[in-house]
């Protein structure tokens, strides 16, 4: 094992030092003691080779030669971590040297240790990770930095090594630290080297995958797992397995069983687990530089005492004017934007929303800004889920792009409407989605329309609302998915007789609940009432146990146990008396219940055709009247059930066609500019780099164009970049962008290109000239197509490197296009995976082990979510014996995949079967 194998750092500095000791004193006392004094040999004992003198003294002198190269070697390291400057002198033993002493002096640096640090200045490799613990700090807006990064204020005890090790989850990239803050003026004046000590409440520079821990409110069964191995990793302690058993007893579990034995546990049950333990003790928030600030049209705020609130484990995020100031060895977290909009905030009742936040659907349907972020997480988590599936290709399997899936008006209009919240950031990143949205408060209210441009909220528990007329069951659909997109982890339960969900939702509706666990269908209305019942009865149970005045005051006094919000929505056109008795007792336990028809006891409205409420008697009449309610439309409905179903991992059986994409003719002459779009977009004419960042109209003129060689009209072409605007008017602005385009690239080329048009017209299509303009894409596509041509694996290989060599990242990296996210940019990720995992396995197959992990940690870095190329790499590091390497991806495909709330799949846990199965043999070892 090697010296950095060893887990404790202060196993590792006393090995280390031990050994240093060993070699610099240990052997001159031992030729010391046993060899001293020398017998020199004579003249005549030279001339007999074969003297035991002779040789006596030859070895002697190997052996003090060695040492003394050594030490030589050990003062040179020495005086170049003292001076914090790399060593440009080479020596035998040199390496031996640098390893010692760089293990002592970074060890040194362990928790055990002084609160100041001396850096060495041997050189390691650094891996990257994602395992903070520690808070960090953005640093303020005016500062800059070659590249994203969060910071961190030094803490008592800190050093470098713990800091990385905690933040970066890899202690050797206390060398990624000093690259970031090497030469900064630090608090106390001086400016931070190599060597430097660590003061507490001084600010370092962390790299930007230095990320706010995620605290995972349930666990995922994994097969094998028990409650006590759950309870030691996520509370600290395997003896409180108890209070994880008591939050889940009798809790339905997928595929409908339910947790009565704490010693039977079943693989893909989901888990709630407590607020107490090791995870809510190390829960510190961390974000980071280039967060993306999510904001919606301007607002009145009530002013507030309240201090400032800032990321923490909900995910929520409120700032104030006045920036937060942290105190010496405090750790806070402040955001270059003065007052973000959070995606968790979306997501909730907000009283304070404006009419402006509403989204009308284009089949006559009308939601709350807050639904559209609901549905923008099902989408992402949607992606995750499908690329999540992808298996490895075949080797004789053709890859090409798959056409974009059509997906319905209304979650492209919410989509889109979510996007518009964000006009000045680029989406965030699928997994950043889901993670951001996870919240544990259960909702409070419901949001149930408008009036007098102002929302209309209605509290959830005790609510007993009746609506009839013909825009009854659109207002109900509305309700019970905007609940829905709340109801993720115990949140909310919605409980719905069979018959009334099929004729709101469709006769589908029966085959999505295995994926919707918080959507509870019944046989009939009184096995509801029924269950609504036994809700009642329990919950006001536990409040005489806990001697709570109302489930509110119960969700304070005893956080860890699951209540969610309960609603329940059913048709009762002559009214319900039993059910109004119940809802009379719901007022203080979270229950209420909307329905079609009348409520004696309760609240009824009368609906037109518009949705608007003409007519209401009962307790909210005053509240209701006049208001128009949030509606959707049967198929609108249905559509987004299905969107919210497979963010919670439904299957989707859609037939993958390939897109079509004609490659133009290769050009017979140089063509003067070049296209980069896989990855950041880059434009050069003969090697002199275009910028267009002030003419974005013709950069996106340009992008789109290269996404159709065939070409576009002019109303295509508005219909994607000016979709909102009159056609007169889009002309226009189509014809100036044409302009800007043509003008930014003959002023860059040499006078004989100047004549070139480069985006040409042939009847009413304008396309690209390939004569001129090179696009990266198209030979990309080019190199796909000949793959699939090859007549033997050699060609294939040499088509596919093509492809890998183009594959710098995402489709239009940092460009935020509408219509490039929804029907470009994945679909050309997901092919880029494939053709590199095929490319991998075909360099295994020719017995290229290493090109192909290097291939296989290209496809993980275009894409982390994708569990095959994750795998491939895990099964290859394996094969190579660097098992410490493949437990390292291991940790952080799990940490990805309980994101999510899945199980890995079949195909991977078998790989980490066999890592588990070295694991237990024995160490790994590093090569």
């Amino acid at each position: 094992m090697t010296m950095y194998g060893l887990r404790h750092p202060l196993l590792a500095r006393t090995a280390a030092g031990t050994a240093l000791i060993a070699l610099l004193g240990g052997m001159p006392a031992i030729l010391l003691i046993f060899f001293w004094p020398v017998d020199l040999p004579t003249l005549d004992d030279l001339a007999t080779p074969g003297e035991p003198v002779v040789i006596k003294t030859l070895l002697l002198a190997t052996v003090w030669t060695c040492w003394a190269l050594f030490a030589f070697a050990v003062a040179v390291e020495l005086v170049g971590t003292v001076r914090a400057r790399r060593n440009h002198v080479r020596l035998p033993f040199q390496r031996l040297a640098a390893y010692l002493i760089t293990t002592i002096t970074v060890a040194a640096t362990a928790p055990i240790a002084a609160p100041r640090a001396l850096i060495p200045a041997a050189a390691v490799t650094a891996t990257s990770t994602e395992l903070p613990e520690h808070a960090a700090t953005v640093e303020p807006a005016g500062s800059v930095a070659e590249k994203p990064y969060v910071t961190y204020v030094v803490q008592q005890r800190d050093t470098l090594w713990t800091i990385a090790d905690k933040q970066l989850g890899d202690p050797m990239r206390y060398r990624d630290i000093i690259a970031l803050n090497q030469g900064r003026t630090m608090d106390d004046g001086r400016p931070f080297t190599r060597g430097e000590w660590l003061e507490p409440g001084s600010t370092l520079r962390l790299p930007a995958d230095a990320r706010k821990p995620e605290r995972a409110r349930t666990h995922t069964v994994a097969s094998g797992e028990t409650l006590w191995g759950i309870s030691k990793q996520h509370l600290g302690k395997g003896s409180r397995y108890k209070k994880i058993f008591k939050l889940n007893k009798g809790r339905p579990q997928p595929g409908g069983m339910r947790l009565t034995d704490p010693d039977v546990l079943e693989p893909g049950w989901r888990l709630v687990l407590p607020k107490q333990g090791r995870d809510a003790r190390r829960a510190k928030p961390v974000l980071r530089r280039t967060l993306p600030r999510l904001t919606t049209k301007p607002h009145h705020q009530a002013p507030t005492n309240e201090p400032p609130h800032f990321w923490a484990s909900s995910s929520r995020l409120i700032t104030e004017p006045e920036p937060h100031q942290p105190s010496r060895g405090e750790t806070t977290a402040t955001t270059e934007a003065l007052s973000p909009r959070p995606l968790a905030a979306l997501a909730k009742p907000n009283a304070e929303a404006t009419s402006s936040e509403v989204v009308v659907l284009p089949q006559g349907g009308m939601m709350a800004l807050s639904f559209a972020a609901g549905i923008a997480v099902a989408l992402a988590a949607t992606r995750l889920h499908r690329r999540r599936r992808l298996t490895t290709p075949a080797i004789d399997e053709p890859i090409s792009v798959p056409a974009p899936e059509p997906q319905p008006s209304a979650v492209r209009a919410l989509e889109q409407a979510y996007r518009s919240t964000r006009p000045e950031a680029a989406p965030p990143a699928d997994l950043d989605l889901v993670s951001s949205a996870f919240e544990i408060d259960p909702p409070v209210t419901l949001k149930a329309g408008t009036r007098d441009d102002k929302p209309v909220n209605l509290p959830l528990s005790g609510l007993n609302l009746a609506l009839t007329g013909p825009g009854a069951d659109d207002c109900v659909r509305a309700i019970v998915l905007d609940l829905l997109t709340q109801a993720d982890a115990y949140r909310a339960d919605v409980l719905i007789p069979v018959q009334d969900a099929e004729r709101w939702f469709g006769d589908t509706i029966t085959t999505l609940t295995a994926h919707l666990p918080e959507l509870q269908l019944t046989a009939t209305l009184d096995e509801a009432l029924n269950h609504l019942e036994e809700q009642l009865v329990g919950r006001r149970g536990l409040l005489q146990d806990y001697e709570a005045d109302d489930i509110h005051q119960l969700r304070q006094t005893e956080p860890g146990e699951p209540l969610p919000a309960l609603l329940l929505a059913a048709s009762c056109p002559d009214g319900q008396p039993y059910l109004d008795n119940l809802l009379t007792m719901a007022s203080s336990l979270g229950v209420g219940a909307v329905l079609t028809g009348h409520a004696p006891s309760g609240t009824t409205c009368e609906l037109n055709q518009n949705h608007r409420i003409t007519e209401a008697t009962g307790p909210m009449a005053a509240e209701l009247r006049d208001a128009t309610l949030f509606h959707l439309p049967p198929g609108a409905a249905t559509s987004l059930l299905h969107t919210l179903a497979t963010g919670n991992g439904m299957p989707v059986d859609h037939p993958e066609h390939p897109a079509d994409f004609p490659v133009p003719e290769p050009s017979t002459t140089p063509q003067p500019v070049r296209v980069t779009l896989l990855g950041e977009p880059a434009i050069d004419v003969h090697g002199t780099p275009v910028d267009l960042s002030r003419r974005t109209k013709a950069l996106e003129l340009l992008v789109l164009l290269a996404l159709h060689p065939k070409g576009l009209s002019r109303e295509q072409i508005c219909d994607h970049l000016w979709p909102d605007l009159e056609e007169t008017l889009a002309g226009y602005r189509f014809h100036a962008a044409l302009k800007d385009l043509r003008t930014a690239l003959r002023d860059a080329c040499p006078p004989d290109d100047k004549k070139a048009h480069f985006i040409e017209r042939s009847g009413r299509t304008y396309r690209i000239e390939p004569q001129h303009i090179h696009i990266d894409l198209w030979t990309y596509h080019q190199a796909l197509a000949d793959a699939r041509t090859a007549t033997d694996e050699h060609a294939k290989r040499a088509a596919l490197e093509t492809a890998a060599a183009l594959c710098h990242g995402q489709l239009g990296q940092g460009l935020r296009y509408d219509w490039l996210d929804q029907d470009h940019r994945w679909p050309l990720t997901i092919s880029s995976v494939k053709a590199l995992l095929q490319l991998g396995a075909l360099h295994e197959r020719a017995g290229h082990n290493e090109r192909a992990l290097e291939i296989y940690d290209q496809a993980c870095a275009l894409d982390p979510d994708m569990e095959s190329a994750t795998r491939s790499a895990i099964r290859l590091l394996l094969d190579l014996g660097r098992t410490d390497e493949a437990r390292q991806r291991a940790r952080h495909l799990d940490a990805r995949l309980n994101t999510l709330g899945v199980a890995p799949s079949p195909e991977t846990q078998a790989v980490l079967q066999r890592l588990n199965t070295r694991r237990a043999s024995g160490p790994g070892q590093q090569h």
